[in-house]
């Protein structure tokens, strides 16, 4: 689904935050670089990335961060295979 400003929507910010963590998996971003968190949109009312203001605290979880790495790891392998 996409806003009327082009960006991606997301229901809710539960799906929006799980989409980031998707997206920092198969993106190799380095720290502070690529979206670092989500916000509600006044226009649509649906959940977006965005790159500006403070980090999300979904990358000060150790787990979220482990899970990040294992999985981002996996993709790597998995790109090399195909």
């Amino acid at each position: 689904m996409r806003c009327s400003s082009g960006k991606r929507a997301f229901d809710s910010v539960v799906l929006a935050e799980e989409a980031l963590i998707q997206h920092h998996i198969m993106n190799d971003y380095k720290i502070g670089e690529g979206p670092i968190n989500v916000y509600e949109c006044q226009e649509c009312g649906n959940w977006h990335f965005t790159s500006k203001g403070p980090e999300s605290e979904l990358f000060n979880d150790p787990d979220v961060i482990k899970r990040i790495n294992v999985e981002r790891r996996a993709f790597l392998w998995e790109q090399k295979l195909r």
